[in-house]
């Protein structure tokens, strides 16, 4: 299994902590950029719609005045009367016509927005050029029912106003209104101005990428018929050629006015504004679009810019992480290593430190910690040093113990039985009775010198009676020997008790009476045995002279065997003495069920 350093891991995590960042901080940029740029893109269409749509709303409304000047004009009673007039009559009529026209030159000058004139009386049709001077053969006679006009005639009859209407035969558009010359009030004529209809088209065609719709976009006009009436920026002779059956078409002629991306015409995807045109007769939809491609170049930009600023950033941030990573990273591997060294046994392990933050804290804490394990080590040395020196001196003294016992009681009983018998060997009969009587007195003794030394390694009491029992035997013998009173109380003793934990504890009862005859002066002592809750409580109480503990520098054999042998029992030991007042000790030991 690879191992991951803490480096790598702090590195992995600050630096997707900090590319998950840049990422929603980058995407949420660039849509919220994207969003704000189409519907600012959404806006300046509007704005060019309805610049657009108020330039031909305002023309026609101009045209429309125009046709209810000249329909009120008095000429007009001149020109529609007299049907069989003369050649001379033709000439004046033609005349007039020819004045009138050129006022209406004079008067628009090259914003001349009308091509052709077209009349119809209840007798005649003609149809004159506003281009170019009238002729009286221009005023001949037409058959009424044969005139092409006749459908735009009788739609602009119907009104008694000027209207619009729109020929679908020569895809021409014309403006007519009914001329009223009688007293009757009724129409007697009616006439129509065909429209120059690059007047138009110089209202809706822009090819100046200043415009505001910048290299794709456009603005056209769509008649009822599906039908572009205006010219198309990208196809030539497009008008009422070009079919556009578009979402933005659709809606336009529901009424309905609004923004949004659709395919256009071209099938190319596109931004655009749409709605109806408001000109009376007319059924027209306005539409100002441009490529979504070229729209959204502001937004490839910056998306651009924000992923080169983003590896840029990225690159920062990979190398600040980096520092960062091994700035709190190297506190702890010195830890590490130097945890190492101490479990190898270097004690004198230190780490500078200079930190005041939590690393600091831990380095502080650490360099104690290898103080104390140096000072409890040296400790533990010694102390393992005395336990061993514990056990030699026992030993020795129990040696030397047995040894006096052997030379000074058993040896020289088992001597006094040899030279008893050698004694013997020579001895008259009478005599040799006697001396084998005293040899057999002495070997009675040994024998029970020996009982008393095994007695003492081992009492035989405390195996076949008990614990209790043993120490009793014990309180006994010292209390006959030294002349000390003393007291021992228990309330109970555990059902099932472990030997080592009876040969124990007698053993520490026995060390510290020894300690109390030897040391203490005391002519009292209290034992107290308790046994509550699992646990064994021994209490060693006596009046003897005391001790200062504080100053005690050094403990003999006795107190520290006590010790051991409570700690090697999982127990507790508390010795307190004072000066001319007496010793207490306390020990406790838990006892398994």
């Amino acid at each position: 299994m690879n191992k991951t350093s803490l480096t790598q891991k702090l590195f992995g995590y600050y630096f997707s902590l900090s590319l998950i960042t840049i990422v929603v901080l980058s995407v949420y940029s660039y849509y919220t950029s994207k969003n704000a740029l189409i519907s600012r893109t959404f806006d300046q269409l509007n704005s060019v719609k309805f610049e657009k749509e108020r330039n031909i709303e305002n023309y026609f409304i101009e045209r429309l005045d125009e046709v209810n000047q000249i329909s009120r004009s008095e000429n007009w009673a001149q020109i529609i009367q007299n049907p069989e007039e003369t050649t001379l009559e033709s000439q004046q009529k033609a005349h007039i016509l020819n004045e009138y026209t050129e006022k209406i030159r004079k008067h628009f000058g090259e914003n001349l927005n009308y091509k052709n004139l077209s009349v119809k009386t209840t007798t005649q049709c003609f149809t004159l050029q506003l281009t170019a001077p009238i002729t009286p053969e221009a005023l001949s006679l037409a058959d009424t029912s044969a005139c092409h006009l006749n459908p735009m005639f009788a739609q602009v009859a119907k009104y008694e106003h000027a209207t619009i209407a729109e020929d679908f035969a020569h895809k021409t558009i014309y403006i007519g209104s009914p001329i009223k010359t009688g007293s009757s009030g009724l129409p007697e004529a009616v006439f129509l101005l065909e429209i120059d209809m690059s007047s138009i088209n110089s209202i809706m065609y822009n090819t100046n990428v200043l415009n505001g719709l910048g290299k794709t976009g456009e603005a056209y006009v769509v008649g009822a018929d599906l039908k572009m009436k205006t010219s198309s920026r990208f196809k030539s002779n497009s008008i009422n050629t070009t079919e556009v059956k578009t979402v933005a078409v659709q809606n336009a002629f529901k009424n309905q006015t609004g923004t949004g991306q659709y395919k256009d015409y071209r099938n190319i995807t596109v931004l655009g504004s749409f709605g109806k045109i408001n000109i009376p007769g007319l059924n027209w939809a306005i539409l100002v679009e441009i490529d979504l491609q070229e729209a959204m170049i502001p937004i490839y930009t910056l998306r651009n810019s924000i992923i080169i600023l983003s590896l840029i950033i990225s690159l920062i941030i990979f190398g600040i992480v980096y520092i960062i990573s091994r700035r709190v990273s190297s506190p702890i591997l010195k830890l590490r290593l130097a945890a190492e060294s101490i479990s190898q046994g270097d004690y004198d392990t230190h780490l500078q430190n200079t930190s005041t933050d939590e690393i600091g804290d831990l380095t502080r804490a650490f360099n104690t910690m290898a103080t104390k394990i140096k000072m409890q080590t040296e400790e533990i040395q010694i102390e393992k040093s005395k336990r061993i020196t514990s056990v030699i001196d026992g030993q020795e003294q129990e040696r030397q113990r047995l040894s006096r016992e052997l030379h000074d009681g058993l040896g020289q009983r088992i001597l006094a039985v040899k030279m008893k018998l050698e004694r013997a060997e020579n001895a008259a009969a009478d005599l040799k009775m006697t001396i084998i009587d005293d040899a057999k007195n002495l070997l009675i003794a040994v024998s029970k010198e020996v009982v008393n030394m095994s007695e003492n390694l081992m009492p035989p009491v405390l195996t076949q009676f008990g614990l209790v029992s043993a120490i009793e035997n014990l309180c006994e013998d010292v209390r006959l020997a030294k002349d000390i009173s003393i007291r021992f109380s228990y309330n109970a003793i555990p059902e099932k008790c472990d030997d080592t934990l009876k040969i124990y504890l007698y053993r520490i009862i026995q060390e510290a009476l020894n300690n109390i005859i030897k040391h203490a002066e005391a002519s009292e002592v209290e034992i107290t045995f308790r046994f509550e809750n699992q646990t064994v409580e021994l209490q060693i109480k006596d009046n003897g002279v005391g001790f200062d503990a504080n100053r005690l520098r050094k403990t003999g054999n006795g107190i520290y065997n006590m010790r051991e042998r409570a700690e090697i029992l999982g127990g507790t030991f508390q010795l307190t003495s004072i000066p001319q007042q007496g010793t207490t000790l306390q020990i406790k030991v838990p006892v398994m069920p």
